[in-house]
């Protein structure tokens, strides 16, 4: 090989993985870098849909008009394409962060840093919607709360997603206050995989794949695009006025004529509703009217979640609501009456108000001094209530939307509980006759009675009720009188602690047979396991326990007890007792 030969077949460049100081620092090209003079042509974008008219006007009628000239925010009227427009845009600046004083007091060194926060909105019309494009950390405030659509992002997401590529969910626990959960599978699952419960939570929020080719982006890519679905939706929309408006339409097309995914529709069954919604003054209003008559039908007294475990300790309660004419009060038992006596004093207009600053605390003594929980009084209260075709539900001081389907799934699924029959019988209940006088009697019976005895555990210090009635094959018997079907949530959520207690804890065990023991003689197995819970309910007036006597909550509490109750092998019964 020649000379000139040798050098020509040389690279001309150097490898990649070298670098020559000599030469000026060329970037080499990855995989995430996109192509040369290529511009975007979709944006993640958060999307509210509005409740106001596709105007100019109608559109001004969405604004956060506080918060707009808090920070000296103006509109400006814009057409996106041939669509009417608000354009919002501004920054708020800061001097100081807040952490800055707690870095001068670490090191002894004056810290002195600010920062901007920027934002912007454009609302438009499209048709017969409005939505709102919000951008940044600010956008979303200047839009108007009451404005928004709450269910706009979860009714598109249960039409869209693909079931089996569900990426996150977060929901609510009913009868638990505040607890909201989020379970995340990077890779996709289906929907069944995140075992949410259908009856007993609500998802407030979904995130998955779509698969339309309609959509700008899933043209583009060829490839499903990912969703999150909440009160807004979450997704790539196109950055031309004709492109815009397009994936607008297809997304209130979806909205409009698909029908729920079925494995996805239960999400749409109960909804929280708004602060804002406009059904709430009219709601508040017919609560007030029957908080304020002597033995309301839709109203009843139930336990908030975080007060369960003290409800089994109570000596007394007591009651204090401001503009009630009554100084706290102080009761053995809570009843309904109680909470009425205290609300009926309350002006007409002002008795939501002055639950929800009313307190109802559980004391360990009977004089209602040794406190062991509070809770305002707005969440010691439930109803059920229609509004036009709409059935809405108070639970803890917050207001949900029961669909349709959801109370007929759920009445199948309770009737079938109520239908089993019990080898357990309890004597007539006479009225006027309280529930340990009651009990007492009723042991009487070849039961023994361990009403208001507490077993105390390392993991109940403060004790629990094994049941009241232990029945003569061993079953635990949980006895409850009931005005109304409210308070019937706390007996369905004891039989479940003490039989979780029962079964995982062997100091509960012990504890139990010990008790039951001293009792009366019996002598249970060491290894004692619960096998079947008896639930035994004396409703007012001598009505039935049946579907059409339980508030939905109080299915919905006595659903999730069986389902709990069986999957650890316990098998749940439902019996009456008579009044005389």
């Amino acid at each position: 090989m020649n000379r000139a030969t040798h050098r020509t077949s040389k690279p001309a460049v150097r490898p990649a993985g070298r670098r020559d100081s000599r030469r000026p620092d060329v970037h080499q090209p990855s995989l995430f870098d996109a192509p040369p003079n290529t511009a975007p042509t979709t944006y993640l974008t958060t999307v509210y849909r509005l409740r106001v008219e596709p105007t100019y006007d109608g559109l001004a009628t969405a604004l956060n008009l506080r918060y707009l000239r808090e920070h000296g925010f103006a509109p400006q009227q814009r057409t996106v394409g041939d669509s009417p427009a608000l354009l919002l845009q501004g920054v708020v600046a800061r001097q100081r962060a807040d952490w800055c004083d707690a870095l001068a007091s670490l090191t002894g060194e004056e810290v002195a840093l600010g920062y901007s926060n920027g934002g912007a909105a454009l609302l438009l019309g499209v048709d017969e919607h409005v939505y709102a494009l919000t951008y940044g950390t600010l956008g979303r405030f200047m839009v108007a709360d009451s404005a928004m659509d709450p269910t706009f992002g979860i009714e598109f997401a249960v039409r869209a997603l693909v079931p089996e590529d569900i990426r996150q969910v977060r929901r609510r626990v009913m009868g638990t206050r505040g607890r909201v959960d989020r379970s995340l599978v990077p890779g996709g699952t289906h929907i069944r995989m995140y075992g949410i419960d259908k009856w007993g939570e609500i998802v407030g929020q979904i995130t998955g794949r779509t698969d339309n080719p309609t959509l700008t982006e899933c043209r583009r890519t060829g490839r499903p695009m990912r969703v999150t679905g909440s009160d807004s939706l979450q997704l790539r929309l196109a950055l031309s006025p004709d492109g815009l408006r397009d994936d607008l339409r297809e997304v209130a097309r979806v909205c409009r004529q698909a029908s729920p995914l079925a494995d996805l529709e239960f999400i749409t069954q109960i909804r929280p509703v708004r602060p804002a919604d406009p059904r709430l003054a009219a709601l508040t209003a017919e609560l007030d009217h029957q908080l304020g008559q002597v033995a309301p039908t839709d109203i009843g007294v139930a336990v908030p979640g975080h007060a369960a475990d003290a409800v089994d300790q109570a000596g007394s309660y007591t009651i204090r609501m401001p503009r009630s004419g009554r100084r706290r009060s102080v009761y053995a038992d809570l009843e309904l009456a109680d909470l009425l006596a205290h609300s009926r004093g309350v002006p007409d207009g002002q008795r939501w108000t002055s639950l929800r600053t009313g307190q109802v605390t559980v004391c360990a003594d009977a004089a209602g001094r040794d406190e062991i929980a509070t809770a305002p009084a707005s969440r010691w209260l439930t109803a059920q209530l229609a509004h036009g075709t709409s059935q809405l539900m108070l639970h803890e001081g917050h207001w949900y939307e029961i669909g349709d389907q959801h109370r007929r799934f759920l009445r199948d699924e309770v009737d079938q509980i109520l239908s089993r029959s019990s080898d357990v019988h309890l004597p007539p209940w006479p009225l006027g006759e309280n529930e340990r006088i009651y009990n007492e009697r009723a042991a009487g019976a070849g039961m023994v009675l361990l009403d208001r005895k507490l077993l105390r555990t390392a993991q109940h210090h403060r004790g629990i009720e094994a049941c009241d009635l232990l029945g003569p094959s061993d079953e635990l018997v949980h006895v409850k009188r009931a005005d109304t079907s409210a308070p019937l949530s706390h007996l369905f959520t004891q039989g479940t602690v003490s039989v979780d207690a029962l079964l995982h804890e062997e100091d509960a065990r012990r504890a139990l047979i010990e008790m039951v023991a001293r009792q009366s003689g019996r002598e249970l197995a060491p290894d004692f396991r619960p096998r079947k819970v008896v639930y035994a309910i004396a409703l007012g007036r001598g009505r039935p326990v049946t579907t059409a006597t339980l508030f939905t909550f109080a299915q919905v509490a006595l659903y999730r007890a069986v389902k709990s109750l069986r999957t650890e092998g316990v098998e749940v019964e439902v019996i009456g007792i008579a009044a005389t």
